[in-house]
């Protein structure tokens, strides 16, 4: 909390015991009078509170655009092997310099035809 919304926060705070004291002497008026000025602080320092938050979210906002600007478009994919972009990081081939994590397992069936695909391509190539 800054120090404006702290004695804000303090002075409806007072002015709301202050309302309380009243009401116990039956002075309806007084009492009124003090919680309407307890709401109005209340309401200041919750109004202080947003803007001061909304601020500091554009500039964080704006410090991340900014960043992202100067760093520049992203680079494009490297191709980890020959059919990198047909298989859609679904299978690759023998030479694919992907982590093995990041490969899909296949099942015997789909690596003969993998194998005979990659066969085929080096005979026309």
């Amino acid at each position: 909390m800054t120090r404006p919304e702290t004695a804000r926060a303090l002075g409806a705070t007072l002015l709301t015991a202050g309302g309380t004291a009243t009401s116990f002497h039956h002075l309806w008026w007084e009492t009124g009078v003090f919680w309407a000025l307890a709401l109005f602080l209340a309401e200041g320092v919750i109004r202080q509170r947003r803007a001061r938050s909304g601020r500091e979210r554009r500039a964080r906002v704006e410090a991340e655009r900014a960043e992202l600007a100067a760093r520049g478009p992203a680079p494009l994919p490297v191709p980890c092997c020959r059919i990198w972009r047909s298989s859609e990081g679904a299978a690759h081939g023998a030479d694919c310099t992907r982590p093995p994590a990041a490969r899909t397992t296949l099942r015997d069936a789909e690596q003969r035809i993998l194998d005979q695909l990659d066969d085929d391509t080096r005979d026309t190539a």
